[in-house]
């Protein structure tokens, strides 16, 4: 059973990391979106699950394709934000910026809203459900995090240099911005 649930969770992986390409709409930062989103699943069943010494079983194998399945849809709303508004300015930070005062907060609340949701499994009886609806919900958090910090980290790396830029460009159809004015 846990070899089906893993196939199942990379079938899931590959067929978001297509969907996302297509989405966002280049095959490179749709790659480098999926770092945001695998991340927190690495922290959760590599890291915190080693630690805390959580057992990995059917219940919390199915969290990597669950919590990937919800991590998109933040990641998506931060790229389709960001692509719109550095093709407006041509500068990685005022993106960021007015990509967070306008999708950051819907964001973080539909975040914390399918949280409170899956850590409502945890007032269960089932050792198994408990940890599952704890640790989705711990790898939510996690993806939101990245969402917040990794993307537009990674996104002003890739900016920076002149075939990055050149590439962030193409993507959003915007009018290339001189260096200077890019930096500011």
């Amino acid at each position: 059973m846990a070899g089906l649930t893993t196939a199942a969770d990379l079938i899931a992986g590959i067929v978001i990391t297509l969907m996302m390409i297509v989405l966002i709409g280049s095959v490179r930062i749709g790659l480098l979106s999926m770092v945001a989103n695998l991340f927190p699943i690495i922290v959760t069943l590599g890291i915190v699950m080693g630690f805390t010494g959580i057992r990995l079983d059917v219940f919390t194998l199915m969290i990597g394709g669950i919590a990937l399945g919800l991590a998109v849809d933040d990641t998506i709303h931060f790229f389709h934000n960001f692509r719109n508004y550095f093709g407006k300015h041509g500068n990685v930070r005022l993106a960021v910026q007015e990509t967070f005062l306008t999708a950051g907060r819907a964001m973080l609340f539909t975040t914390l809203v399918l949280v409170a949701g899956f850590w409502l499994f945890m007032l269960g009886t089932m050792g198994n459900i408990f940890y599952f609806g704890l640790l989705t919900g711990v790898t939510l958090i996690f993806a939101l995090i990245a969402d917040f910090l990794l993307a537009p980290a990674m996104m002003e790396l890739a900016i920076r240099t002149k075939y990055g830029r050149s590439l962030a460009e193409r993507w959003c159809d915007c009018v290339p911005v001189s260096g200077s004015a890019a930096a500011a």
